[in-house]
């Protein structure tokens, strides 16, 4: 006897298919603003953003990952696709980190995972389009739902997204700041008032540090350990007693051909002509701005860039980044774009010899692979790769770590995996000027 037939004959029990609920009827948000659902479980918050997602063309869901995405790179996820769609879908999620993008997507914090799956959904995403998170903030901690909460709302303002959303967090709503609230319960829905809303940049504190501080952050940045070079300024961002961010500021780059269109007082030439007294009066290197990941997405990076610019003082402030051309946080903060850095004489030459040689970049990031390549080719050919890596190197240490060469325990062989893995970069130039600075 089943378990059924022994609880019908015991209790009387008789199949039965329930009602269908009926969803409750949602207003559609108008672009650039969020619509926020709360109730009690099964009250019918899913139905009636389900119901909505149906009838809104162009409608698009923040879904969870399935089993086989969270067994591919988080890169791959993103294909087929143009890259560049990918990593900006990436950094407005919060998610403009290198070092995470070859992980598997099971390899990702919870937090992570949902700015991963937000990204997805932004992909292609156009003005006017429906974005719909069920219980965006489930399974986060109270300070990650929070920050995720008003990235959602930064990311519907600026890309004039309509944002539908679910939570059962009411501490999330001040930071999503919706235009409406609704009390989902028994197929209606009920207007609430709203929260005042929060900003987190009211909540952070911006103080002054020291470089050394850059070593509690450099695990989060792309290139990895290793401080930039000589720095003349270091604000932290301090949330609650704990630094959440940090911006370092340094002295420019000497010769810097780009510079000569966008800056012309200060090209190369003048310098060499002149000296360079005039530009580290004038001009300031905005060096490194790294955010701790659970703090993405909400503007620490901008703030801390505007609160540089007004310590500095100086006329111009330049920046040589590689997410540049992805992520709008220099934009926010002022600086424009002004051009595309070209690749040194070092990294051209080795580039064009590896071409001619048909060897892969990847090949030399390894030490034993990199032996092999040396000794498939010709005993000169060989010993001018040895010579193109080693200038490539010197050329690498001197421009950014300049301060560290020759001293005992100095990494080349990190060093040099890195100069390699910058082959097809391809940084971009950007340049802040103080209101009627020439």
């Amino acid at each position: 006897m089943s378990i059924l037939d022994y609880a019908a004959r015991s209790f009387g029990i008789q199949p039965y298919t329930p009602a269908r609920p009926r969803p409750a009827a949602l207003p559609l948000p108008t672009p650039g603003e969020s619509l926020a659902l709360v109730g009690p479980s099964g009250a019918g918050k899913t139905l009636a953003l389900h119901a909505l997602l149906r009838n809104t063309p162009g409608a698009r869901e923040v879904k969870p990952l399935t089993r086989k995405q969270l067994r591919k790179p988080v890169l791959e996820l993103f294909e087929p696709g143009p890259p560049e769609h990918a990593l900006r879908a990436l950094a407005r999620a919060g998610l403009a980190d290198g070092r995470l993008w070859c992980l598997l997507a099971g390899q990702l914090s919870a937090g992570e995972r949902r700015r991963l799956e937000l990204a997805l959904a932004l992909r292609g995403a156009r003005p006017g389009d429906l974005l719909v998170a069920d219980e965006f903030d489930a399974h986060l901690d109270a300070t990650t739902a929070r920050v995720l909460a008003q990235n959602l709302r930064r990311v519907a303002q600026r890309a004039k997204l309509r944002l539908a959303v679910s939570t059962h967090r009411p501490e999330t709503l001040p930071c999503l700041a919706p235009a409406r609230l609704l009390e989902i319960d028994d197929e209606a829905a009920r207007e609430l008032p709203l929260p005042p809303p929060v900003e987190f940049s009211d909540e952070i504190e911006i103080v002054q540090g020291r470089a050394r501080d850059y070593a509690r952050f450099e695990r989060w940045h792309y290139l990895g350990p290793g401080r930039p070079g000589p720095t003349c300024l270091t604000l932290l961002a301090r949330h609650a007693g704990r630094d959440v961010g940090i911006a370092m500021f340094g002295w420019p780059h000497l010769l810097l051909a780009v510079r000569a269109q966008a800056l012309p007082s200060h090209a190369p030439a003048c310098i060499r002509a002149g000296g360079a007294s005039a530009l580290n009066r004038d001009v300031r290197l905005l060096q490194r701005v790294v955010v701790d990941p659970r703090w993405r997405g909400v503007g620490l990076s901008g703030l801390l860039i505007r609160a540089g610019l007004q310590h500095l003082g100086v006329k111009h402030v330049e920046c040589v980044a590689q997410m540049g051309a992805f992520s709008d946080f220099l934009l926010a903060a002022g600086f424009r774009y002004a051009g595309e850095i070209a690749p040194p004489t070092t990294v051209r030459r080795l580039a064009e010899f590896l071409q001619r040689h048909g060897i892969a970049p990847t090949a030399l990031l390894r030490p034993e692979s990199r032996e092999a390549c040396i000794e498939a080719l010709h005993e000169q050919d060989a010993g001018r790769l040895r010579k193109l890596l080693e200038q490539l190197l010197r050329a690498r240490v001197e421009t950014g770590f300049g301060s560290r060469r020759g001293r005992a325990g100095f990494d080349a062989e990190g060093m040099l995996r890195k100069a390699i893995a910058r082959l097809g970069a391809r940084p971009a130039y950007f340049l802040w000027s103080r209101e009627g600075a020439q």
